[in-house]
């Protein structure tokens, strides 16, 4: 009577449970005996056991189990492609309590499957599950990659492109290191490129965040020499110069599970587009000109560069910026000719303007003496030799301490050999002059937006003081 007391309290009468599937247990699971297999089942009422591993199923609710042991090595794939729900899979070796993961035999993806190496004689347990509804698991036997290894490499032509799956290669003994790949026992796959023809610059590229593809030259896995690599973190971009008759090897890795699209490509290298940079103090002929050749190609690397100035100077090929100084004014048509670290050329060609604008002051008249009160004349002599100017003067005033603007005046100043402009000013000096003792004038001499003067050192001139004493005392004011 008490037995079915409790009994009654653990049903929930009009409720009806699922009944546990039968591989719902370790100790039950399904036995695979032949591949391909493949079962379909509601896992609606599975459970959950205490011992169940947690390595790539942490967050399963309920789970089924399949077991599986090949007679010899052999790759296997499972699936739950088709289920109802995303499944969460793993495969495991060792007994129950005591189970190891697989590695990268985890997949908590909707469909994702899981590819591994099985070896002969060992009993592979695969745990599935999610939070219910229906799952299909698939397993079978996969071969391996036809370019797994470095003697099967694939021969491609250009342009190349191919998604490899690397769930089903391995890394082989003897594979040479990479300066582009971290891990360096990945699984990979290879290719071979044989050039015909003339020279060619080739470019190799990975898609892919753990992707990389090395290149190198060599006829044996023992002895390849890396040539150039990429990576999908664009880390590091790669471009070659393939030379005619060589055989070279691309080895492409990536991480045995990656969740972004992974490709490997080789295409033919875009024609060098160089462009000509120009910097310095001024287009004028007091002043260096710096040139440097550059391109906006994210494998041109650094050029090398010959440049011919267009005023007979020239330059032989040579990296990083060069100066040149043109001797006289005028319009050169500059151009250089690039080379790219792996042999291509190309040519750019530009106008330069050299146009050197000249103004000086050459005499700065103010008086040695005044009175306050008094206004006397101050004049500003500015000469031009090249072109003609509207200069501006401005005047300026010390108290010693700081500038005040008195005076501005705009005037033309024609290119003349010997002729002087005169910007005429008048100041009054005043009472604060005379208590000072003494006042200085400065002189600036400017060019209107957007010419600069070529040489600014004569654009400025401060004079010699002027003595400055009280107002004269007049009779009238003595009596």
């Amino acid at each position: 009577m008490v037995a079915a007391a409790v009994l009654t309290g653990v049903l929930v009468p009009g409720v009806a449970h699922a009944a546990p599937p039968s591989n719902d247990d370790f100790g039950s699971s399904t036995q695979v005996t032949a591949l391909p297999f493949s079962d379909q089942q509601d896992i609606a009422g599975a459970t959950r056991a205490p011992d169940d591993p947690y390595w790539c199923q942490t967050s399963v609710e309920r789970s089924v189990w399949y077991s599986y042991t090949p007679a010899e090595d052999v790759l296997l794939r499972a699936t739950t492609a088709g289920s109802s729900q995303s499944m969460i899979m793993s495969a495991n070796t060792g007994l129950r309590g005591e189970l190891r993961g697989v590695d990268e035999a985890c997949s908590t993806g909707a469909t994702s499957p899981i590819t591994f190496r099985a070896k002969a004689g060992t009993t592979y347990q695969f745990a599935v599950g999610s939070g219910g509804g229906t799952l299909k698991f698939s397993l079978d036997q996969v071969a391996p990659a036809a370019n797994d290894d470095f003697a099967q490499a694939q021969p491609v032509t250009l342009p190349f492109t191919a998604q490899p799956d690397v769930t089903v290669a391995s890394f082989e003994a003897d594979e040479p290191e990479s300066t582009c790949v971290y891990e360096e026992q990945r699984a990979s796959v290879w290719y071979s490129y044989t050039h015909s023809g003339e020279a060619l610059s080739v470019v190799p590229k990975v898609q892919g965040s753990t992707a990389a593809v090395t290149v190198y030259s060599g006829s044996d896995i023992t002895s390849l020499n890396e040539v150039t690599c990429a990576d999908g973190n664009v880390v590091q971009r790669a471009v070659f110069r393939a030379a005619p008759g060589t055989t070279y090897y691309l080895r492409f890795t990536a991480a045995h599970r990656n969740y972004q699209p992974i490709s490997v490509s080789l295409t033919e290298a875009p024609p060098l587009r160089p462009y000509m940079g120009l910097s310095g103090d001024g287009n004028t002929v007091y002043s260096d000109m710096v040139f440097n050749a550059d391109s906006n190609g994210d494998i041109d690397g650094e050029l090398t560069a010959e440049w011919d100035f267009g005023d007979g100077t020239t330059l032989p090929a040579q990296q990083g910026p060069v100066h040149h100084r043109y001797q006289a004014d005028g319009t050169y048509q500059v151009t250089l000719k690039a080379t790219s670290a792996d042999g291509r050329t190309g040519t750019a060609s530009g106008e330069v303007k050299v146009e050197t604008h000249d103004v000086g002051i050459t005499k700065f008249a103010v008086p040695t003496s005044a009175r306050a009160g008094q206004s006397k004349p101050i004049t500003v002599h500015v000469a031009n030799t090249r072109y003609l100017e509207k200069a501006t003067v401005t005047l300026y005033r010390s108290n010693g301490s700081s500038w005040t603007e008195v005076g501005k005046s705009t005037l033309d100043v024609p290119a003349h050999p010997t002729r002087k402009v005169q910007f005429p000013f008048s100041y009054t000096f005043t009472p604060e002059d005379a208590a000072l003792g003494k006042v200085s004038f400065r002189a600036v001499v400017t060019l209107p937006y957007p010419a600069q003067d070529a040489r600014k050192l004569d654009n400025e001139v401060i004079a010699i003081a002027t003595t400055v004493r009280p107002a004269a005392v007049t009779n009238s004011a003595m009596n």
